[in-house]
């Protein structure tokens, strides 16, 4: 399982790339949050499936995918949201659902403020008419919900429901240098084992 349904403007709307004749392309979308802030959702889809233009509000259905890049100094992973630009049946602002196996958890940790925080990744797969697609997905837990799934160990399957924000970050890259960038992970709301 792995499916999301996103409501929004779609942004920088520009060509991504071929691969076996087919054109991708890639936007943003830009999904507003109940307490006002804005989740910036990476999108790329087949350049026909797309009806839309610049600022048009839409809502799509779709299903999260990861891709890893490797550079001379960091590994990158890239989390967007693949589309064939369906609309769904019922409109929700920002609603992932997922399942998969636990393959990493970061140590349990509390805010400044004190709430427990725990992040952690799950392998989910997807399988097309054409190939299975393994994606490796960054979630985070709070709470009570943190401190549970704390407790499962690796490998433990897990379905989640919960929502796919958009973060800003300073990465350090030089003694005095910082860049600014853009995380993207799933917020659980719920989950089973």
């Amino acid at each position: 399982m792995n499916n999301i349904i996103l409501q929004g403007t779609i942004k920088n709307i520009q060509p991504s790339h071929i691969t076996n004749d087919i054109e991708y392309y890639k936007a943003n979308l830009i999904v507003k949050r109940e307490d006002g802030k804005e989740d910036i959702i990476n999108l790329k889809f087949k350049r026909f499936s797309n009806p839309y233009k610049e600022n048009d509000e839409i809502s799509l259905i779709g299903n999260i995918r990861t891709y890893s890049q490797k550079f001379d100094n960091h590994n990158s992973v890239e989390v967007y949201v693949f589309t064939y630009m369906d609309e769904p049946e019922e409109k929700l602002n920002n609603k992932v659902f997922l399942d998969g196996r636990i393959c990493k958890r970061n140590d349990l940790r509390k805010t400044k403020t004190g709430k427990d925080v725990l992040d952690f990744i799950i392998a989910n797969n997807i399988t097309t008419d054409t190939q299975s697609i393994n994606c490796y997905i960054p979630l985070v837990a709070w709470g009570k919900a943190a401190k549970e799934i704390n407790k499962l160990d690796i490998g433990t399957k897990i379905q989640i429901e919960g929502q796919l924000h958009s973060r800003e970050y300073k990465k350090k890259i030089a003694d005095d240098d910082f860049e600014i960038r853009i995380a993207h992970e799933v917020n659980v709301d719920s989950f089973i084992v």
